[in-house]
């Protein structure tokens, strides 16, 4: 908890105050988006569920084929080895996060349930619990007192929410804070790169970032992995001594997401104008503009919001 609790080190260069407003101008119009997409909405989510599963499988090496996970995403069928069955937890899981964003509490019962819910019978049970420190341990955690990591979660969680309240930071500044410190924490044995990674995509969606309901935020981080992980790690440089900074990965976040609203106004302005075709029309230009060999995943990608009866 290093950096939530030097947040008043913070100091914000210019070039990211003028990024903060040209992402707030998006921000700004999320109502109208969800208005004019309404009547896909559920298609279009479904869409980027399916990319965001897909995405954080390859970030993090998933042993999937690329045909049995489209069989897994779009066809639900059942699993044949662990792999697989954490591709359908994957799946799951986004459809949760997508389905009770505007309930969801940080609280570390909802972050150990995430965990068990993604994990349970793949990986041990031992593994799903939170950590113990070792009294000889010379970890900061120790120093401050934490014997468990649960201490270290809640007392996390508890700057999170008094940043929040006291609304003098950004809110998307605050999330990547808690994100680096959940990361230095280590609060499970095993995989906490992945839960911090949906937490850090759970607070983004739930505190503003809706344009992550319609374009896939995992791709966006897939496409600049290699970026994204040298970010965190310079992000993460003198965490222990309470000097971390974060503005490389708020930056990158930023940046991703002005890119995402970008594709998002796209999308609508198309949405908007195939409104006023016939949609079997538009399907068939798509077609003629398609290589001699495609699939109907290449249509539905470029009409998320047409119906697979359309399409057929």
């Amino acid at each position: 908890m290093k950096c939530l609790q030097n947040l008043n080190r913070s100091q914000i260069p210019g070039d990211v105050i003028i990024e903060y407003i040209e992402l707030y101008k998006s921000i700004g119009v999320n109502r109208y988006n969800h208005d004019t997409l309404l009547a896909d909405y559920d298609v279009m989510v479904r869409q980027t569920v399916r990319n965001d599963t897909y995405f954080f499988a390859k970030i993090f090496n998933i042993n999937v084929s690329d045909a049995r996970f489209k069989s897994l995403i779009f066809k639900n069928v059942i699993p044949k080895n662990k792999d697989e069955k954490l591709v359908s937890n994957i799946k799951n899981a986004f459809i949760k996060i997508h389905t009770e964003t505007s309930s969801f509490e940080l609280l570390v019962n909802e972050i150990q349930d995430l965990m068990t819910f993604l994990y349970k019978d793949i990986i041990s049970s031992q593994k799903l619990q939170l950590r113990k420190y070792d009294k000889k341990s010379v970890s900061p955690l120790i120093q401050e007192g934490h014997r468990t990591a649960r201490e270290s979660l809640e007392a996390l969680i508890e700057l999170y929410n008094k940043a929040l309240f006291e609304n003098r930071y950004e809110v998307s500044y605050i999330v990547l804070n808690f994100y680096i410190d959940f990361l230095n924490i280590k609060p499970f044995p095993d995989k906490n790169e992945e839960i911090a990674l949906l937490l850090l995509y759970v607070l983004l969606v739930a505190n503003g970032f809706e344009v992550f309901e319609y374009v896939s935020f995992m791709e966006k981080v897939y496409q600049n992995l290699e970026e994204f992980n040298q970010t965190v790690l310079r992000s993460s440089f003198n965490w222990e001594e309470g000097y971390a900074q974060i503005l490389p990965l708020h930056r990158f976040i930023l940046n991703i997401s002005l890119d995402a609203y970008g594709t998002l106004n796209s999308l609508v302005r198309d949405y908007e104008f195939d409104k006023q075709l016939n949609k079997s029309n538009n399907v068939e230009n798509t077609i003629n503009k398609l290589e001699d060999i495609f699939s109907k995943d290449d249509i539905r990608n470029i009409h998320p919001y047409i119906s697979d009866s359309t399409i057929n």
